[in-house]
């Protein structure tokens, strides 16, 4: 009988798919793959592809901060 209880347990944690909240703009997010223009970052704990909005390259590791969205892409500017 423990073993239905733990199976169960597992269905319904599993149906709950936890979703995607888009970035708010001018929040902040780490650089993970670097930026030529376009590579992914760390933001909200969710890793999303981005896109430098002036074209310029970001080195990994580095903070950039939300500016906008354009066709799945995160919008970015290098903080100064």
């Amino acid at each position: 009988m423990v073993w239905v209880g733990l199976v169960r347990e597992f269905v319904y944690a599993r149906s709950r798919k936890r979703r995607p909240r888009l970035p708010v703009v001018s929040s902040t997010a780490i650089v993970n793959t670097d930026l030529r223009p376009s590579g992914s970052v760390l933001a909200g704990g969710e890793l999303w592809n981005a896109e430098s909005k002036h074209g310029n390259s970001i080195h990994r590791d580095a903070t950039v901060t939300v500016v906008g969205f354009r066709n799945h892409l995160l919008l970015v500017e290098e903080r100064s």
